[in-house]
Order: C-alpha cells, then sequence, then structure tokens
C-alpha cells in the first residue's frame, strides 16, 4: 500500500462521491481536479480524497477545500480545474472560512434559511415511498398508481413519488421537493409489502437524516402494508383471473406463493403467516410459500414439494406489487417448469399491479400517518434507539 509523503502537503480537497453528487457526475468532477493536480505539478502539494455524502446534496458536486474551509458546488468543468488554482467564481462558493469567521456567499443558497417562511397556513406532503428497480417499467408502474391515486387524495395535500435504490427521484430529493414547495409536515408513507430491513432501517434513517437539514418540518412515518385483509382480495382475484375459481374444492391443486425473500426473520415468518391465512380462505389442499432469493425455500423447492405432495395443477401466485427484473424471471421459470413436469399443469397468476383494493390499503396507510395513528412513528422511535446502540451511518439508496 502506498504511504504518501505529506511533509510539502498545503492543501487536502476532499470530493464527494456520495450517491447524489455521483449520480450528478461526481466521478468526472474527481477525475478533472485530479488532472489538473497532474497538468501542474502539484501532486506534492494538493492532495484529493473521495468522501462519502458530506450533507449538501443540493449543491451537488460538493468539494471542500482544506485548510482554508471552502465548501465548492462544482457543475463546471472550469470550476473544478479552478479549486486547483484557489480561483473559483463566488457563484460556485457555498461558503468559506476567512480569519477564523465563517463567511457564506450571498450569491449562494443559504442552506435550510431558503426555505423558512413567514408562519401561515401548515402545508402537508404525502411522500409515497416505492422500492425501486432496475426495470423501468416498475418504476413507470409506481409512478402511474399514485398519479391515479391522486384523484382520491385531499387536493390540498403536495404528493410526491421518491424511491429506495434504482430510480429517481431518491428519498433524499423527495423530500427536498416536498420542502421546496413549502411543505411543513411530510407524511411518509412505504411502498412496501412486508415490515423488514426497508422499513425499519433505511427508510428511517433518511427521515432522521432529513431532521438534521429541516429542523423547521415535521415528519411523520407511516407503516407498511403488512398483512391486511385486502391483500387476501387481491391474491384471489389473481387467481381468479388465472382461471382458478375460489368457490369450488380442489383436490388436486396447489397454490404456490412466492414473495422476493429477505434476511430479517420476522418479515419471512410474516410471509409464512399470510400463506396460512390464504390457505384458510381456500378450499385447497396446498398453498406453498416459496422465494425468489436470499432465503429459503426456493422457488424451486416449493415446486417440488408441491409435486410431491400429489398436486396435479399448481398455480404460481407472486406476492409482488410492481413487475420488474424479478417478475421477469419468475415468468422464465413457470416456462421452464411446464418443460420439465409436463404431468402437471403449471400456470402463473399476476402481480398486485394498478388493483383498487392495493389503492385502498395505501390510502388507509397515508391516513393513519395523517391522524396520528400509525404504527411508523414507533419505527422511528426504535431507530433512533437502534442507532444509539449500535450505530448507524446514514447512506443514500440510489443506483
Amino acid at each position: 500500500m502506498t504511504t504518501w509523503n505529506l511533509t510539502q502537503m498545503q492543501r487536502h480537497i476532499l470530493i464527494c462521491n456520495g450517491a447524489t453528487c455521483m449520480g450528478a457526475g461526481a466521478e468526472e468532477v474527481t477525475k478533472q481536479i485530479r488532472d489538473e493536480i497532474r497538468k501542474n505539478r502539484l501532486d506534492e502539494n494538493i492532495h484529493t480524497s473521495r468522501t462519502r455524502c458530506n450533507g449538501r446534496c443540493k449543491d451537488k458536486c460538493v468539494v471542500i477545500d482544506y485548510p482554508k474551509g471552502t465548501w465548492y458546488s462544482v457543475q463546471h468543468e472550469e470550476t473544478a480545474r479552478d479549486i486547483v488554482h484557489e480561483e473559483v467564481k463566488e457563484d460556485a462558493i457555498i461558503y468559506s472560512m476567512e480569519h477564523d469567521v465563517r463567511k457564506r456567499s450571498e450569491n449562494r443558497i443559504k442552506g435550510i434559511d431558503k426555505y423558512k417562511k413567514d408562519k401561515g397556513p401548515i402545508q402537508k406532503a404525502v411522500l409515497f415511498v416505492g422500492h425501486g428497480s432496475r426495470l423501468e417499467a416498475g418504476n413507470i408502474e409506481v409512478r402511474e398508481f399514485i398519479g391515479q391515486m391522486k384523484e382520491y387524495i385531499d387536493p390540498a395535500l403536495l404528493v410526491e413519488t421518491c424511491f429506495l435504490e434504482f430510480a429517481s427521484p431518491n428519498i433524499e430529493d423527495g423530500i427536498q421537493l416536498c420542502v421546496e414547495q413549502g411543505a411543513d409536515e411530510i407524511h411518509v408513507i412505504p411502498i412496501i409489502l412486508l415490515h423488514a430491513g426497508h422499513s425499519k432501517l433505511h427508510i428511517p434513517a433518511e427521515i432522521e437524516h432529513a431532521k438534521e437539514h429541516f429542523p423547521d418540518v415535521q415528519f411523520a412515518y407511516g407503516q407498511t402494508i403488512g398483512i391486511h385483509e385486502e391483500v387476501f382480495e387481491i391474491l384471489k382475484s389473481r387467481l381468479t383471473e388465472a382461471g382458478f375459481d375460489v368457490d369450488q374444492k380442489h383436490e388436486d391443486t396447489a397454490i404456490l406463493l412466492i414473495g422476493r425473500g429477505g434476511s430479517d426473520p420476522y418479515a419471512n415468518g410474516d410471509f409464512y403467516k399470510i400463506s396460512r391465512l390464504l390457505w384458510e380462505k381456500l378450499n385447497v389442499p396446498i398453498v406453498e410459500s416459496a422465494f425468489m432469493g436470499v432465503t429459503t425455500p426456493t422457488v424451486q423447492d416449493g415446486m417440488e414439494r408441491c409435486i410431491k405432495l400429489g398436486a396435479k395443477k399448481i398455480i404460481m401466485l407472486p406476492y409482488f406489487l410492481f413487475t420488474g427484473i424479478l417478475m421477469e424471471r419468475m415468468n422464465k421459470m413457470a416456462e421452464q417448469f411446464k418443460e420439465s413436469y409436463p404431468h402437471v399443469s403449471i400456470d402463473i397468476a399476476q402481480y398486485f399491479g394498478y388493483h383498487p383494493k392495493l389503492r385502498t390499503v395505501l390510502l388507509e396507510r397515508m391516513n393513519q400517518a395523517l391522524n396520528g395513528t400509525s404504527t411508523g412513528m414507533q419505527d422511528l422511535e426504535n431507530f433512533r434507539k437502534y442507532a444509539k446502540e449500535h450505530g448507524y451511518e446514514h447512506h443514500h439508496h440510489h443506483n
């Protein structure tokens, strides 16, 4: 490992490589600054380091120059190269330290001060948080679904959509967007099926991080969809669409309920509980549970078990909200199973999608957050206790 000789070093330039800045071109900014240092043979005098998030995501990309302590917003190559020569135009300076006095450029946004407003009617915002998918079609479905919900939501409420990962805007940008539109209260509603790491840790971490930047804004947190009676109505309707009569007895049919799968044992336990309750509502001998990843039993395991138990017909029932890479994979698996087990009738049902019952559940979770009855607020408190005991480093869930 290289050990730097710091004897002649005069400056240390810190370049934010947090997710938001990286999405805005921080990799190029890093290369431009280092290239300018190299071209001017200043390697021994100026050292550069990549950092994680510096908490000024709105000013992306952020570069900090020490020991003077000047913070820059770099949005052009010219600015990146000028930093090396300390000749940056004032409109790119976030703030600087001179003679031990902090001076904030009047031409730059003044952080949270920009969003303070005179006391007036409280503006409430609802921020729906989807998981996000590498398959853009899934993200489009989320946005369109929330768009369809708006006619059932009080028009006085601001309504925005964001994502945990793989899609834009991320949660931090979603909160920023609500604040920029004047929100005094932001009610964060997860569009997530089961209560696990994302809803217990990741989203609460984003909310707590936002509180640091917007101390005048009140935040409320909604609960996940969880085990809800309307979910069983969605599953039954998807089975009906697949040709299954939910009111008849099916002696040789198995339902293979397939979830995403995760590392949270309580979420996996809830999935098994849902499988059992679904079995109670159907007249079939078999409802098996399987997972697409992370944990077992796998879908292959579930299929084999259904066949060993004597099923002559198997319906693969996705426990998924919207389409995505895993749904595409599941459809391919269904075709492979049909070839591998020609003596068994195998069908695959649709995922939740634009089902009106899903709208009912999400509106209920939204109203619980608005009226203060949501269990999500306990999740925020649990996260604060967890972070205090175990520590938790905030990072952006954004690809």
